[in-house]
């Protein structure tokens, strides 16, 4: 069956019907809002891929693995974390320094823990309806994405 992509007019980023305490939010450790962060960044990437037209066997898995990965996560948050004012660098700062478990993927260590500050940080924008701010680290993923194909 064809669809018709640009007539989907549908979000490529979903909402929480209602948010959370961003105070309170701000107490969950850090692996909990990853824990909901990865999956908010992976689904937002997933709808966006689909929307975009790229729906050929194998190529949405293909082209998420990209995005979705340790040493890129670790580049959006590297471009993301100076332009957070100084209470939410502290914050972050926090999650980045969380424990790290034995066994943490692809990348170096120190990438897996700025991913997994990436994904605390989208969690937490996630539980506390910043869906704005979530939106822009989505698009930036997309953007440093297509820089890396294109050279």
């Amino acid at each position: 069956m064809d669809v018709n992509k640009t007539k989907l007019n549908g979000s490529d980023i979903f909402a929480i019907n209602q948010v959370w305490n961003e105070k309170e939010a701000s107490k969950l450790p850090a692996r909990t809002l990853a824990y909901i962060g990865d999956s908010v960044y992976e689904l937002s990437l997933r709808l966006n891929l689909v929307a975009t037209g790229i729906d050929e066997t194998g190529r949405l898995h293909d082209s998420l693995v990209g995005i979705v990965n340790s040493p890129a996560q670790a580049q959006v948050f590297e471009v993301i974390f100076p332009e957070l004012p100084e209470a939410e660098q502290k914050m972050v700062k926090s999650w980045r320094n969380a424990k790290i478990p034995a066994r943490y993927g692809s990348g170096t260590r120190g990438e897996y823990a700025r991913a997994t500050a990436l994904e605390a940080w989208c969690g937490y924008l996630f539980v506390t309806g910043q869906t704005d701010r979530l939106t822009k680290i989505i698009e930036l993923a997309l953007k440093l994405e297509k820089e890396k194909k294109e050279k």
